[in-house]
C-alpha cells in the first residue's frame, strides 16, 4: 500500500514519529506470520523538500506536485498549535489553500484520509468530513464544533471511523490511528506490533477529559461547571442550576449542547465521575463515601454511571493507579 503522510512546518514530533513507528515496525514483523499483508510503502510529503518540526529538527519530504495519484492511504499528523484560534487561523490560512485542495483531490481520488489531534482540523477545513462522524483533541472540541457544524464531533472517542475517513484524539492517540490503519489490512499484524510497541487498548478519549478545560471558552458554560463542583455533593436539579446562574434552564441546555456537545445533566455526571475517578485512585475511601461526596445517594448509581459513561467498573477504575 502506497502511503503519504503529509505534514508541514511545526509537524509535532511525537505524532510524526509514531505513526512512522507503526507502519515500520509493521512492516518489519511481516515475516512473523503465515498470511502477512503487502508491505506498506510510507512516504513523508510536503510542498517543499523538506519541514522543520515543532522541535527544530528538519524532515526531508517529497513533494506533493511529484506524488502520484496512486496512494490509497494518505495521513495528516499534528501540528504544535494547542490553542484553537491560533489553530484554526492557521488551517485557514491563504497560503494552505493547496493543501486543503489537495486533501479534497485524495478524497475524490478513493484515497483513505486520516488524521489526529489537531491534524483533524486540516481534513475538517477542506470539507471532506462533512456529514460524517469524528474525533478531535478532547480540549478542541468547542471550537471544532462552533467552526465545522456539519461533523459529527464526538470529542469523547479516541477513534472515530467512516467511510475511508479515520480521526484519532489527542498525542498518544496517533498510534491508535496508526494501528487501526494496519488492522484494517491485517488485525494479526496490528496486534502483534502493538505488542511490541508496549501499546494497550485506549478507546475513550473522554477518560483524560479535564470539564473545566472543556467549559472555559463559554461564560456560560464555565459558570455553570464552576457552580458544579461547588455543589458537587449536594443533590440539586438543573433547574436550581440555572436559577443560581441567572439564566434559564432551556437556555443552559442550549449553551452546553452548542459548546460540548451534552446536556446539562450528563456534563454534571461527567464533573462528578472525573471527580470519583481521582478519589478512587488517589484515597482508601469506600464506594458508597466517594459516593457521597460525589452527590449520589447511593453506590449504585455510581456503580452504573461508570460502567454506562466508562466502559469499566469501579473495581477497574480503582486498580489502574497511576504509575508514576
Amino acid at each position: 500500500m502506497e502511503v503519504a503522510v503529509f505534514v508541514q512546518d511545526e509537524v509535532a514530533d511525537f505524532g510524526l514519529a509514531a505513526v512512522l513507528e507503526a507502519f515500520g515496525t509493521a512492516n518489519s514483523l511481516r515475516g512473523e506470520l503465515e498470511m502477512a499483508p503487502e508491505p506498506w510503502n510510507v512516504r513523508t510529503v510536503s510542498m517543499g523538500d523538506q519541514v522543520r518540526s515543532a522541535y527544530g529538527h528538519l524532515v526531508p519530504t517529497t513533494p506533493l506536485t511529484e506524488l502520484s495519484d496512486g496512494f490509497e492511504l494518505m495521513i495528516v499528523p499534528a501540528v504544535r498549535v494547542l490553542d484553537a484560534e491560533g489553530l484554526i487561523e492557521a488551517v485557514s490560512a491563504p497560503s494552505n489553500r493547496l493543501v486543503l485542495e489537495r486533501i479534497a483531490q485524495a478524497r475524490a481520488s478513493g484515497a483513505h484520509l486520516a488524521a489526529a489531534c489537531t491534524g483533524t482540523f486540516y481534513l475538517a477545513e477542506s470539507g471532506v468530513l462533512d456529514g460524517s462522524p469524528a474525533t478531535t483533541s478532547w480540549w478542541l472540541g468547542p471550537a471544532f464544533r462552533r467552526r465545522y457544524p456539519r461533523i459529527e464531533l464526538d470529542e469523547g472517542q479516541t477513534l472515530c471511523r467512516a467511510n475511508r475517513l479515520t480521526t484519532a484524539g489527542a498525542a498518544l492517540s496517533h498510534l491508535d490511528l496508526a494501528l487501526s490503519l494496519i488492522a484494517a489490512k491485517s488485525p494479526a499484524l496490528a496486534e502483534l506490533a502493538s505488542k511490541y510497541l508496549v501499546f494497550g487498548d485506549r478507546r475513550r478519549q473522554i477518560d483524560y477529559a479535564i470539564p473545566e478545560v472543556i467549559a472555559r471558552h463559554d461564560s456560560v458554560v464555565a459558570g455553570f461547571e464552576r457552580w458544579v463542583r461547588d455543589h458537587i455533593a449536594d443533590q440539586f436539579s438543573i433547574a436550581d442550576a440555572a436559577h443560581q446562574l441567572g439564566v434559564t434552564e432551556r437556555s443552559l441546555q442550549r449553551a452546553t449542547q452548542a459548546e460540548i456537545g451534552m446536556s446539562p445533566r450528563d456534563f454534571v455526571n461527567e464533573v462528578r465521575l472525573e471527580r470519583a475517578t481521582h478519589l478512587l485512585r488517589s484515597t482508601a475511601l469506600t464506594v458508597d463515601s466517594v459516593s457521597v461526596k460525589v452527590g449520589y445517594l447511593n453506590a449504585g448509581t455510581l456503580r452504573s454511571l461508570f460502567r454506562r459513561r466508562r466502559g469499566r467498573t469501579i473495581a477497574e477504575v480503582r486498580s489502574t493507579r497511576l504509575s508514576w
